[in-house]
């Protein structure tokens, strides 16, 4: 959904001819697909055999309770008392199902795809460990909207494998339409709607589901007017008190979905507005601000880190722009998106 067969036997190809940038990336994504072989199965069921239901409490809140003052919410602040442990798991989940499912893709070893396809089961499918396919309390949507696209593209990665016991794929994959249905109920108009997409999309790939992407892409085109400014600001992150960080981590759903179109033959990349508004636009306005932070002129109470520049490394694939290849230098390859693609100097990165 984000690499097609062509593209992984040329990065192939690349690495065994020792080029860079794949080199260095490869190597790093099989250390990590290593470490996923290890990986202890997870499940929301941890807290008693009849909890299928994924729950957390929201970050940002119970802190009255904590410290006894101040307000109870505090935006951008994590509070060290909530229970976060599914969104750990799930987090655990979507990285390791991930790089098994490229590792797989690239050596053809049916050993990272049996792992994978063993978290799978466990989290979607068996009985007595599987997460109902569903959204439940306020926190729930964007956890699972920005974990279990990754799982899904690991899992389309091992899709064909020959791993699977008899029923297990169909089950997953019917898991994975449940879960989209209960999606698709749903609308929201921060960067969560940008991340519902991501899920959705994924879900229409692996569940070769026409409309449903078309709908997903037509989404996409819609909120182009009501997220953006004239100005290329984010409308309803630069208020946040990490107004970088959620206007980069909008930005990435968003590049993330059009990358999903392009491998579709859909070129979201370049769609605009009548007045020029559009990913691009978008991209162009921040990647100075990415690359020298100290310049964004919005709250962002904590030092930005280049979170979400990664995907300049999709952009720079696009389009090539000086702008963007500034902001890959700035902070550096193999860059890595660590909520759903992963190693995108390996699947998408271009020689400077």
């Amino acid at each position: 959904m984000f690499i097609s067969q062509n593209d992984i036997a040329a990065i192939r190809k690349h690495v065994q001819d020792g080029l860079e940038p794949w080199q260095s990336a490869y190597v790093k994504l099989m250390a990590d697909a290593e470490r996923a072989l290890a990986q202890e199965r997870v499940s929301v069921t941890r807290k008693g055999e009849e909890r299928h239901d994924y729950w957390t409490d929201p970050p940002y809140r119970g802190w009255s309770k904590k410290d006894k003052s101040g307000p109870d919410a505090r935006d951008g602040q994590i509070n060290p008392e909530s229970d976060r442990g599914d969104y750990m798991s799930a987090i655990a989940l979507d990285n390791s199902v991930r790089h098994l499912g490229l590792a797989y893709a690239f050596t053809g070893d049916g050993l990272y795809a049996k792992k994978a396809v063993d978290l799978l089961q466990v989290w979607c499918v068996d009985e007595k460990t599987y997460m109902e396919p569903k959204l439940t309390n306020g926190q729930s949507p964007i956890e699972l909207y920005i974990t279990m696209p990754g799982m899904i593209y690991g899992g389309s990665l091992v899709l064909k494998s020959g791993v699977w016991d008899k029923g297990i794929r169909d089950k997953w994959l019917d898991w994975v339409r449940a879960f989209s249905n209960d999606v698709r109920a749903t609308e929201h108009k921060n960067n969560f709607e940008n991340w519902r997409l991501v899920f959705l999309a994924t879900a229409g790939v692996v569940l070769e589901d026409q409309d449903l992407l078309d709908e997903v892409f037509e989404q996409w085109r819609s909120i182009i007017d009501w997220q953006m400014s004239p100005e290329g600001w984010m409308v309803h992150e630069t208020g946040r008190t990490k107004s970088l960080d959620y206007s980069t981590y909008a930005l990435n759903a968003m590049s993330l979905t059009a990358e999903i179109a392009r491998q579709q033959g859909v070129d979201l990349y370049g769609y605009t507005l009548a007045d020029g508004r559009g990913l691009k636009f978008t991209l162009d306005h921040h990647a100075p601000f990415i690359v020298n932070p100290r310049t964004w002129p919005h709250e962002q109470i904590a030092p930005y880190k280049g979170d979400n520049a990664a995907i300049f490394e999709l952009a720079y694939a696009r389009f090539e722009k000086p702008e963007y290849k500034a902001v890959i230098e700035r902070w550096g390859r193999p860059m890595f998106e660590k909520r759903i693609a992963g190693p995108v100097t390996l699947t998408h990165g271009v020689a400077f």
